[in-house]
Order: C-alpha cells, then sequence, then structure tokens
C-alpha cells in the first residue's frame, strides 16, 4: 500500500535542517538582547566614572562650585542621564579634612533596536564622599 511507501521513507533534509535553525535563531536573539544589557552596564559605569572624577575635584577645591555642578550636569546628561538629582551633594565651600560627598541619582532610558516596545528605565544612584584637601 502506499501509506506503508510513506512510513518507510527517511526523514527529508529540511526536518533535519530545522533544529539548527532555530538554534542559531535563538542565538542571534540572545546576541541582541545582551548588546542591549551590556549598553546599560556601560553608561552606568560611565555614570560612576564622572562622579569619581568630580569627587576628586571637590576633594581639592573643597566642594561642588557652581561651574563644576554646570559641568558635571553636561557631562552626566551626554552619558545619557535624565531626570538628575545631586541631592545631599556638598555645595558649600568646608574647611581642610572635613567631610564632602557626592551624590548622583537618575535615569537611563533604554531600548533595543530603538523599538519603544523593547524599552526600560534603569534608575542609578552613586553616593561617594572623602575629605576636603585644599
Amino acid at each position: 500500500m502506499w501509506w506503508s511507501r510513506l512510513s518507510d521513507r527517511d526523514d527529508g533534509f529540511v526536518y533535519k535542517l530545522l533544529p539548527v535553525l532555530g538554534s542559531l535563531s535563538m542565538v542571534a536573539v540572545l546576541v541582541v538582547l545582551s548588546a542591549g544589557f551590556f549598553r546599560a552596564f556601560e553608561q552606568r559605569d560611565a555614570v560612576s566614572q564622572l562622579t569619581r572624577e568630580y569627587l576628586l575635584i571637590m576633594e581639592t577645591e573643597g566642594y561642588l562650585s557652581q561651574a563644576r555642578q554646570e559641568e558635571l550636569l553636561s557631562s552626566l546628561g551626554e552619558a545619557g542621564l535624565e531626570q538628575i538629582s545631586l541631592e545631599g551633594t556638598t555645595l558649600y565651600p568646608v574647611s581642610y579634612g572635613d567631610r564632602i560627598s557626592l551624590s548622583v541619582s537618575g535615569i537611563l532610558p533604554q531600548t533595543i533596536l530603538g523599538q519603544e516596545s523593547l524599552s526600560w528605565e534603569l534608575p542609578v544612584s552613586v553616593s561617594l564622599s572623602s575629605t576636603a584637601k585644599q
């Protein structure tokens, strides 16, 4: 009978290739998603680096001056940080050996492949302190 001949046939090339194609497509999706996540970590590290850099400046000047504050806000904006807050930062001159602090918080908006449906917000908060050495 004709149905017995169908059951005796080997699987075709397409059936052998389907698991490979499925695996490759899953790997491609994971690579694209991980690239988006790593970008978020890189931006977070850039914010931390800027915060550390400006804390070192604050150590020598004794506080975060208005001009330095504007520079910091501009640099943080270029790094992608939005809704920036410097609450808790030493904004007035202090004496040698006094405690100074720099607190930066905000939101890093993230998207994958520019898709609005694949977007989220990463909250960032960095607080550092040291002593004035001016």
